[in-house]
């Protein structure tokens, strides 16, 4: 099925100093996301504002494996945790220099091994 895009939420969020750009679909469902940290808005709407497939994918992924804490919190604040989650493993990922045919470095570089 596909999702047919119904708005685009541009959500500021103090408590994580970041812009977040949210598409739903008519269902009320999220259905792309990306962030900028920092209050610059021109630049989060000139470079931030389309989804991040691999962070969608990510987030879409944390609705199924963290149900119960999902329906717990209110939808902004589990939209920040996958946010934090996603960007942690990444930055972790490329600050260990972990690139494709480097993964027995990778893995050892994040598990500590």
């Amino acid at each position: 099925m596909i999702q047919e895009l119904d708005r685009v939420v541009h959500q500021w969020c103090d408590d994580n100093d970041r812009w977040m750009y949210i598409e739903y679909d008519r269902d009320g469902i999220v259905m792309g996301l990306n962030f900028m940290q920092g209050d610059e808005y021109e630049c989060f709407k000139k470079s931030w504002c389309v989804s991040d497939k691999g962070l969608t994918a990510f987030y879409k992924q944390m609705l199924y494996t963290f149900a119960t804490e999902q329906k717990n919190v209110p939808e902004h604040c589990f939209i920040n945790s996958c946010m934090w989650a996603y960007h942690s493993a990444i930055s972790e990922y490329e600050d260990n220099n972990c690139k494709i045919g480097n993964a027995k470095k990778c893995c050892k570089a994040i598990s500590g091994r």
